[in-house]
């Protein structure tokens, strides 16, 4: 027998030993088996439902119908067990071994499967026609080979899979011996001795290939662990001097690419550190992890040293200690104290940085510090580079300010970057002239910024603060410079303005006006006026617009711009644009329901997360209808935010109210946010309608932007409408509306009510159309 074995063996390949697994591997392997049996689960469950069915669906109307049709309910019923199975399995955690039942189970499920199949031929074979038999013996055969390549890689399921088919195959072909079953029979005996060899033999080849992995992966893993214990063990070495200081052992490794030093000392800089390190041997101390840098010609290195004197009979014999290279972990403390420190965009020195060199530069004697000066600088419409190019065109633009400035500035003083589009100077060496400077700053800020095919353009404005000999509180200073760059802000791009003492006082007074504005908020201080809108070609009034007036007890009638830059600036807008929205629908409320009443809204405003609730309440405790009141944005409020803005006005128009954008035609995208949102009306400003009829391009401008919004289904007011000839103008080009003296100055509610009707007793009905509803003439108004 194991020359026929050896013989057999030799016609498919050479001889080879019995495959032997390891028992401390047996389980590991057979979890293996397991999980590459298991992943053909629903190839194995296709298969067999498939090719049942087609043998059940062949024989439907042969004699033998009823039991191919059990046979195939038996198949279906193992494959549906054997799926519950599967989906029970996926939900467990994947195991890392496996006992030998695993095993066993799956070559108990697979020798039943196996009968099932058996027993198609075993009864069905030799009763059915040519036909019949010629299809049996092929899905026989096909199941036979499928199950011989899924199944090995657990052998004995294969092969009981194979032998019980082939039992099943052999009964029925002797079922009705004739010559051609002989022969068949002949034929299904060297397939099947082909398939279990194929099977046994791809075992083999599947087992050595798990063990060969496991134990190279066992392998990379020791040598790993050798290599880092090597590693670690030659970071440090033992060293040895004698009494003079000369090295014994342990030189090499101190410069182990030349010429080792001849003494401990002397491959080290001269630094404090090494000044201390040489006392402390003068005095015979011990040292430990003294850090000590290296600059001889092997390179630069870092070196923690610990040591101690070796005495024999009571004689200073030198030194023993070890030395161990921290140049890694040094350099990368030194990198993170670089990042700590500086801005890791632009690379200048941080806020931390820049707030330290201020405080340094105060506690200079003063001569020198009557030399220093604060330069704060902020981009001018910055966020248009990254609104318009995207971020990294901002961020591309920010080092290239960062390396023009640093230019300039050189050696005179500290470049740092605030954060954002905020820079700053420190200058603290004499001899500059600081406002030449920042000029020499703004204007290399002000040369073009190329990007991928695509320029940007970008200002700064500049303030500046001198630092006198009776300064000492950085935050002062820091504030005071804040405040010469807020008035250089204030009046345009490109501007330097340097800090005065008036500066402060007026700041003193907004915060005194701050506090006052907090106490009109609760107070009677604030009230409306409201101005009328007509019809451009009828003079009849459709509408008002609510603005904002306070009238201080102590300075009397506060220009709007002053407090509600104020309001916006501290906060206040939110609490103060309540109780416009509050008051202006109440007051809604108490006019002609022909009249709608349009209310300015901030972008702070819409940043509220309650602005939505404020409208519903007022609406709903005046019972005044929602397309009466249009809500007034500004192009600033989807400068910021964009996204987040978009989706609170929508919830506003979802309210039922009207959206209208302000002083349209002045910012510089104005015509994109038409795409952006879809606006009910378009307030043309006043700065287009006083030029009409003197500009040609005025004329022009009014005109697409009248012609546009027609287009886009939006009304149009022109503002600021003060004669008689911009009004014909106007309604020649087709504007619906017009707002400005030449109706009326903002009045108050009581002398609005006497102009265009109080509202009914009983509720009315709210008009839909603007220009429909009742309606006054002011012609008529001004006759009476």
């Amino acid at each position: 027998m194991p020359r026929i074995r050896t013989a057999l063996l030799g016609l498919f390949g050479e001889a080879e030993a019995p495959l032997v697994i390891p028992p401390d591997s047996a389980g590991w392997v057979r979890a293996r088996q397991v999980a590459t049996y298991q992943r053909y689960s629903l190839v194995i469950v296709t298969a067999n439902l498939m090719n049942a069915g087609l043998m059940a669906a062949v024989m439907y109307s042969s004699p033998l119908r009823w039991i191919v049709v059990t046979w195939a309910l038996a198949i279906t019923g193992l494959m549906l067990v054997f799926l519950y199975q599967w989906a029970k399995r996926l939900k467990q955690p994947a195991r890392e071994t496996r006992s030998a039942g695993s095993i066993n189970r799956a070559v108990r499920d697979t020798a039943v499967l196996g009968a099932v199949w058996g027993a198609l031929p075993a009864l069905c074979f030799a009763s059915s026609p040519p036909e019949i038999q010629t299809i049996i013996a092929t899905v026989v055969v096909g199941m036979m080979c499928g199950a011989a390549f899924i199944m090995l890689s657990i052998p004995r399921a294969g092969f009981s899979f194979i032998g019980l088919l082939a039992l099943g195959g052999f009964i029925g072909l002797l079922s009705d011996p004739t010559p051609l079953h002989l022969f068949l029979c002949a034929l299904f005996v060297v397939y099947i001795a082909t398939m279990i060899f194929s099977v046994h033999r791809t075992f083999g080849e599947f087992v050595g290939r798990l063990l060969g992995e496991r134990l190279a992966r066992e392998q990379t893993d020791l040598i790993g662990m050798l290599l880092r214990d090597f590693e670690q063990a030659a970071s440090d070495w033992l060293w040895t001097t004698d009494a003079s200081g000369r090295l014994e052992s342990g030189a090499a490794r101190f410069c182990p690419s030349g010429q080792p030093p001849a003494t401990l000392l002397d491959g080290f800089e001269a630094n404090a550190d090494t000044y201390e390190l040489a006392a402390m041997m003068r005095e015979q101390d011990s040292f430990s992890h003294l850090v000590v840098r290296s600059t001889s010609h092997c390179g630069h290195s870092w070196l923690s040293l610990t040591g101690k004197p070796i005495y024999r009979n009571g004689e200073f014999c030198g030194y023993q200690g070890v030395a161990a290279d921290i140049t890694a972990e040094r350099e990368s403390a030194d990198r993170i104290a670089h990042l700590a420190a500086h801005d890791s965009l632009t690379g200048l020195a941080n806020r931390e940085t820049f707030r330290a060199t201020l405080q340094e530069m105060l506690n200079y004697t003063d001569s020198r510090r009557e030399a220093g000066c604060l330069l704060l600088i902020d981009l001018d419409r910055f966020k248009i580079i990254n609104d318009t190019l995207g971020h990294a065109a901002g961020d591309s633009v920010l080092i290239e300010v960062a390396k023009r400035v640093r230019g300039i500035i050189r050696t005179a003083g500290v470049v740092c970057r605030m954060g954002g589009d905020e820079f700053a100077v420190a200058i603290n060496q004499p001899g500059g002239d600081p406002v030449l400077l920042a000029r020499q700053i703004i204007d290399a800020i002000e040369r073009p910024y190329p990007f991928d095919g695509a320029v940007a353009k970008c200002s700064a404005s500049i303030g500046l603060r001198r630092v006198a000999r009776e300064d000492d509180d950085l935050e002062i200073l820091v504030r005071q410079a804040d405040l010469a760059l807020y008035r250089a802000k204030a009046q345009g791009r490109g501007h330097v303005v340097e800090f005065d003492w008036t500066m402060d006082l007026e700041a003193q007074e907004l915060m005194l006006l701050e506090h006052d504005l907090r106490s009109a908020i609760a107070g009677e201080q604030l009230h409306l006026v409201y101005q009328p809108l007509a019809g451009a070609s009828t003079g009849i009034i459709a509408g008002c617009e609510a603005l904002l007036r306070w009238e201080h007890p102590r300075l009397g009638n506060i220009a709007p711009d002053r407090f509600i830059d104020l309001a916006e600036r501290s906060g206040l807008i939110v609490p103060v644009g309540e109780w416009v929205i509050r008051s202006a629908i109440a007051a809604a409320a108490q006019i002609h329901p022909g009249i709608r009443v349009a209310i300015n809204v901030s972008p702070m405003q819409l940043r509220s997360n309650n602005l939505c609730s404020v409208f519903v309440n007022a609406l709903a405790a005046n019972g005044v209808a929602a397309e009466r009141i249009e809500v007034e944005i500004t192009e600033s409020v989807l400068l910021a935010d964009t996204e987040a803005n978009l989706a609170v006005l929508q919830q506003l128009r979802a309210l039922g109210l009207r959206i209208s954008m302000d002083d349209f035609g002045t910012g510089y995208s104005s015509f994109s946010y038409l795409r952006k949102f879809d606006f009910d009306k378009l307030k043309i400003d006043k700065s287009f309608i006083d030029c009409l009829g003197k500009e040609d391009s005025s004329d022009a401008i009014v005109g697409a932007i009248i012609a546009l919004a027609r287009v886009l289904g939006m009304r149009t007011v022109a503002e600021g409408v003060e004669t008689g000839s911009q009004l014909a103008a106007l309604s020649a080009l087709g504007c619906d509306e017009a707002q400005g003296y030449l109706f009326s100055r903002p009045v108050r509610l009581d002398a609005l009510i006497d102009m265009v009707g109080a509202a009914p007793a009983l509720p009315a009905e709210p008009l839909v159309p603007l220009a429909d509803g009742p309606v006054v003439d002011i012609a008529q108004q001004r006759a009476s």
